[in-house]
């Protein structure tokens, strides 16, 4: 996965692990009484979900991670194979749950050599033209 933010050239750091779940969102959509099939009306159509983490950050780089998270929108450039395409461009987030956690640490009082483990859930705020785009030639 790379991901960037939108309008920079430099990728933010691989995630150790990700999971993307994509969504899509319909209007009224009900069961035919006559034959059962699904009679939908998409109005939203590939909105992205993301889970990320990072294991074994410094200080510094895990506060770097967590600070990004506090853009609302987070507007960001995506390379991810569950979208269609496999590309998101200038897509607005919005950071659901950060967490961090410390794995080690040395003894006394410096904190020089302690690694945490940072993770932040991302929720798509709302379509991009390309997904705009298909929910019309869907419905078409």
């Amino acid at each position: 996965m790379l991901w960037k933010e939108h309008g920079k050239t430099e990728n933010l750091p691989t995630p150790s692990t990700y999971s993307a779940d994509i969504e899509d969102t319909d209007k009224d959509s009900y069961s035919s009484a006559v034959d059962g099939s699904l009679i939908d009306n998409p109005i939203a159509i590939g909105l992205l979900k993301l889970s990320m983490s990072w294991d074994l950050n410094s200080e510094a780089e895990a506060e770097a991670l967590i600070q990004k998270t506090y853009k609302n929108p987070l507007v960001l450039d995506v390379k991810v194979p569950v979208v269609d395409g496999g590309f998101l461009e200038g897509a607005k987030f919005r950071v659901s749950k950060r967490k961090v956690e410390m794995i080690d640490t040395e003894q006394g009082t410096s904190t020089l050599k302690t690694r945490w483990k940072c993770s932040f859930n991302l929720m798509q705020k709302e379509l991009t033209q390309t997904q705009k785009n298909k929910v019309v030639e869907v419905n078409s």
